[in-house]
């Protein structure tokens, strides 16, 4: 039955969840007019970004900013170890010629 599935909250379970997040980091070049003349383009980029860089907090969760999987009223903001959130890198470069 659904009432089984209940999670009841003690104030034991209850911790600060406050943290700081480094979210994107984006390093770029242009490179200049003088070596782009050379090569015959007008303009060229390139760059890097990282997302999800590092969160600093002391929760012992997976991240702070929790996941609830079930819709239950009675246990709002219980987080329920959802997977915390990937970092991905991107790299790109921007050409016109």
């Amino acid at each position: 039955p659904a009432n089984s599935q209940r999670y009841f909250v003690k104030s034991s379970d209850i911790e600060d969840g406050s943290f700081l997040r480094l979210n994107n980091i984006t390093l770029g070049y242009t490179l200049p007019n003088s070596i782009l003349n050379r090569i015959g383009m007008s303009r060229l980029r390139v760059y890097a970004t990282v997302n999800n860089v590092k969160v600093f907090t002391n929760y012992s969760g997976y991240d702070p900013e929790m996941t609830t999987r079930l819709s239950d009223p009675l246990t709002p903001g219980v987080d329920f170890a959802g997977y915390p959130r990937s970092r991905t890198y991107v790299f790109g470069v921007n050409a016109t010629f």
